[in-house]
């Protein structure tokens, strides 16, 4: 009978996505389609080089990936933007960034190197990036154009667009 009771848990939180829901239980979500992506700046690495990407500079359609590696969800996504990445990383302008919530260089290399991502990431050991768009559950997949604005949102699961 426990069993029962403890795979019922385990189904339920696998089926609420890697979210990190705290006190109030409800996800504040601060930047949706139609908005203005908030301002920033990170470090990236792309293959082993470490750049600078902004907001403020953006050249094209730009995708912006929040996740963590130990998210099963993001774990299952991150292949398909990465395929997705490949096929677009010669357009004209178009740019992609990942970025950690809260995990630590050390970790996303691994992470990268073990499963051959070439998305550029941003390891950011804390929510400060994250929280300017929501408050949680990841993977948060934001499409913006060059002028800035958010023209689509994946939250939990990216379906290619193309």
């Amino acid at each position: 009978m426990m069993n029962k009771y403890v795979a019922l848990i385990l189904l339920g939180l696998l089926m609420m996505g890697c979210s990190s829901i705290e006190d109030d239980n409800e996800v504040t979500e601060r930047v949706n389609a139609g908005d203005r992506v908030p301002s920033f700046t990170v470090d990236v690495v792309t293959d082993g080089i470490i750049s600078t990407f902004s907001t403020a500079q953006l050249t094209g359609e730009t995708v912006i990936v929040f996740f963590n590696t130990t998210c099963p969800d993001c774990q299952r996504d991150l292949p398909k933007l990465n395929q997705y990445y490949l096929k677009h990383k010669n357009d004209k302008g178009f740019q992609m960034v990942a970025i950690s919530r809260a995990e630590g260089e050390d970790t996303v290399a691994a992470y990268w190197k073990d499963n051959g991502l070439q998305i550029p990431y941003s390891a950011q050991s804390d929510r400060r990036i994250y929280e300017l768009f929501a408050s949680s559950i990841i993977p948060r997949i934001y499409f913006v154009s060059a002028k800035g604005i958010v023209t689509r949102v994946f939250i939990e699961r990216f379906d290619e667009v193309d």
